[in-house]
């Protein structure tokens, strides 16, 4: 999907993506704080602000995901050479690794699917016009 936005609203998204606080994106702008809140508050700039922290996330997941299994490995190495087992550090990391992947679940997650259930008892007009129906 296609966001516009404005020269204006674009040059301060990057600004902030490059400067990280309002205060600097506005003195290096040269705008005021409050044009710089009020444009990062607009739905386009906020979308493209998640597409760009999204990219950035998913290029660096595999590089976080290997680390990650490294620092595992190491640990379990450790606990193996030591003989010694305190399994709440392993624990500790496999449930930063499962929270991060269910973090990136959610942040992809773009179909929200809704089931309406209707109530098809003997009382609901559906359920009256099955009995007739069925029944005659």
């Amino acid at each position: 999907m296609l966001t516009r936005i404005s020269p204006e609203g674009f040059d301060i998204a990057n600004a902030w993506l490059q400067y990280g606080t309002i205060a600097e994106t506005a003195h290096a702008l040269q705008v005021t704080e409050s044009s710089v809140v009020t444009a990062l508050k607009e739905p386009t700039i906020k979308s493209y602000l998640d597409s760009v922290y999204l990219d950035m996330g998913y290029r660096n997941r595999n590089k976080l995901g290997a680390l990650l299994d490294k620092i595992i490995d190491i640990k379990i190495q450790e606990a193996e050479d030591s003989e010694m087992w305190t399994s709440k550090d392993i624990i500790d990391l496999i449930t930063l690794a499962h929270k991060m992947r269910m973090d990136e679940i959610k942040a992809t997650a773009t179909n929200n699917t809704t089931v309406n259930v209707a109530n098809f008892n003997e009382g609901s007009n559906y359920g009256k016009l099955m009995e007739k129906l069925i029944n005659g």
